[in-house]
């Protein structure tokens, strides 16, 4: 007999989620988004330029479905399972810019400041090594 914990398993997530990322500064901004399973590639971005990442969710252990991005200014994480987003029927929205990432709250309608986490991703790995920031 097997035992399952249930709180491990995805139960009313979806199969997938689209990720939204955008420069929301008046400049030129690089970003690599990554997870456990897919390296990513650095993209440069125009001033309110962006892109998607499609995220396939985990249907167990949901929770270890994430996805980081890395930009000059530090790292954030872009995608985690219980973000409220997840269960909204948009994207989840991020943008970026010299100083800090917002958020979209499809609850409160509005966009959430929040700090960058410090970069202490590998280069070896491929962080932001040949970003570009004019200013």
């Amino acid at each position: 007999m097997i035992n399952l914990n249930v709180s491990n398993v995805a139960t009313g997530l979806p199969d997938e989620k689209i990720v939204v990322i955008t420069n929301n500064h008046t400049n030129y901004l690089s970003v690599r988004c990554f997870s456990f399973d897919d390296d990513g590639e650095v993209k440069h971005l125009n001033t309110m330029g962006s892109f998607n990442i499609t995220i396939k969710i985990k249907k167990f252990l949901p929770t270890s479905t994430m996805f980081n991005c890395s930009t000059n200014m530090g790292t954030f994480v872009a995608f985690n399972s219980h973000y409220e987003c997840v269960s909204h029927s948009g994207p989840c929205e991020w943008r970026f810019d010299e100083n800090f990432t917002y958020r979209y709250s499809p609850k409160e309608k509005e966009w959430v400041a929040r700090e960058y986490n410090p970069n202490y991703e590998s280069l070896t790995r491929g962080g932001v090594i040949k970003g570009y920031y004019v200013n």
